[in-house]
């Protein structure tokens, strides 16, 4: 990987590693794993594909998004899936585009007039039992937990009712939540 954006080269190879790929192909791929043909190296045409990318901003006004669809395959049976394969043409709910039709791509870098980003990448067929990596869902969770210490004490019983679920309560006699 080359490149002059402010990205690091960590950033953009952890950014293309998440963009979802489709090929018609897919169930006739081997996974790198049980691969004799290069004993699970993954570089090979049986468990893997490769992808080029190459981009500049030339433009001194606007900057360049680089996106999944500027990701050129090695087989035209794999792309990203923000872009079909010629083999696996159908109709995609535009719904929700502004302009029906256009497919933008998955954005990866956004990049200033005499930056470039060339890249070689592997894609290579695996399971969520062998990394994480190729598992289809995730799990995140999120709590927010306000500090109502600097609350008055009206507002922090007002703040304590409202909670539907009625998870905070209020020491009447520390008059800490």
């Amino acid at each position: 990987m080359s490149t002059s954006s402010v990205l690091s080269d960590e950033f953009i190879a952890h950014c293309l590693g998440l963009i979802p790929l489709t090929s018609a192909a897919a169930m006739q791929m081997r996974f790198s794993r049980d691969c004799n043909v290069c004993d699970g190296d993954g570089f090979c045409e049986y468990c893997s594909v490769e992808f080029l990318l190459s981009a500049r901003a030339t433009d001194s006004d606007q900057t360049l998004e680089v996106t999944s669809n500027d990701l050129r395959s090695a087989d035209p049976k794999v792309c990203p899936s923000t872009r079909l394969a010629p083999s696996s043409r159908r109709s995609i709910n535009t719904d929700f585009e502004p302009n029906a039709g256009e497919q933008r791509g998955i954005l990866t870098v956004k990049l200033n007039r005499g930056q470039e980003l060339r890249l070689h990448s592997i894609a290579r067929k695996g399971i969520g039992k062998d990394h994480a990596k190729w598992s289809p869902a995730a799990t995140v969770t999120f709590m927010y937990e306000p500090d109502i210490d600097t609350l008055a004490l009206d507002e922090k019983r007002s703040w304590v009712e409202s909670s539907p679920t009625k998870v905070f309560h209020l020491d009447p006699i520390t008059k800490q939540y």
